[in-house]
């Protein structure tokens, strides 16, 4: 008898996470629907002031000729541009906090709270970094959103990349250089799981072109990687190393390695 109830128990458990699952995939695509319909209206306000503006100019250019107006409308559309630019930004950063949109290091299921919230988070990341900051690396706006949205950023840091996502999860120093195509990320998907980790990036580091550096990294002050280097989950580079390759390892070691076996 005891058996059967076992079974009886488990079926029903199993019949209860199907049933669970199946409401968190729909979950999860009705979110999918509302992240678009947040993007129109966060695109929307944020291209109002442009388009006030522009209007007001052609409005108070009225009166002169047609080559004038043109010339001058023209000039205000790259002002306009910044408009809706810093727009943007400020949008943005008021939707995350509007809706919570918040992320921390853990695991988390792929369909769970915690994953939207990361989904829902990054979206606004990328809808900065795609309309706005993408056209505008190495620029005081980028270190604006980045602290905006919950990063750890030093003095003179020069960013000439758009791979830079989980911005809350990120502590980097003064003086850093991140070269052009570089991804900085602190997530991974891990069997149905979404992995979040801190990344840190000490002072006067430097990490060149099209390099990946993965969630959980840890460089040290005054470390550099060369361009096109992988650094796998977890990995940490001492302070003032010279490090490089797929995966990352110690240069001046190999080198010194290399140098050895010559002799």
């Amino acid at each position: 008898m005891n058996f059967y109830v076992r079974i009886a128990g488990i079926m029903t458990k199993e019949a209860q996470d199907a049933k669970q699952s199946n409401w968190e995939k729909i979950r999860f695509n009705l979110w999918l629907y509302g992240l678009h319909f947040l993007a129109v209206v966060v695109l929307g306000v944020s291209l109002f002031p442009m388009v006030y503006w522009l209007h007001w100019v052609w409005k108070a250019m009225a009166a002169h000729s047609v080559a004038l107006k043109i010339f001058v409308f023209s000039c205000s559309v790259g002002f306009g541009y910044f408009l809706f630019g810093t727009a943007l930004i400020f949008s943005c950063v008021l939707a995350k906090n509007l809706f919570r949109f918040r992320i921390k290091p853990g695991l988390f299921r792929m369909y769970s709270k915690e994953a939207l919230h990361w989904m829902g988070y990054n979206s606004l990341i990328l809808i900065v970094n795609g309309a706005f900051l993408d056209v505008l690396r190495i620029s005081p706006f980028q270190a604006l959103f980045y602290r905006l949205m919950g990063a750890r950023v030093g003095q003179g840091v020069n960013v000439n990349t758009a791979g830079l996502a989980d911005l809350a999860l990120l502590d980097i120093g003064d003086n850093v250089l991140v070269g052009g195509g570089v991804a900085l990320i602190c997530h991974a998907f891990d069997r149905g799981f979404l992995r979040l980790e801190s990344t840190k990036l000490g002072s006067n580091v430097s990490i060149g072109l099209g390099s990946v550096i993965m969630p959980g990294c840890e460089i040290g002050d005054g470390a550099s990687i060369a361009p096109c280097s992988f650094m796998p989950k977890g990995s940490k580079i001492p302070a003032k190393g010279v490090w490089g390759g797929n995966p990352v390892k110690d240069l001046r070691q190999e080198r010194r390695e290399q140098s050895k076996t010559d002799l």
